[in-house]
């Protein structure tokens, strides 16, 4: 089994950032389109989460 698959069916995974793909600990939104993910500090969309 690889990484990917254990993770994806490991209940209380974090989730991955959209954008460096590291786990993502919290979001903090700065606006209806911006956040910051925590603690890797990428900007993105907060609804490329879902």
């Amino acid at each position: 089994m690889s990484r990917d698959a254990a993770d994806s069916e490991s209940p209380g995974t974090l989730p991955d950032c959209p954008v460096c793909g590291r786990p993502i600990v919290t979001v903090t939104l700065t606006g209806p389109t911006e956040g910051v993910a925590s603690p890797c500090g990428c900007q993105f969309v907060p609804g490329s989460l879902e």
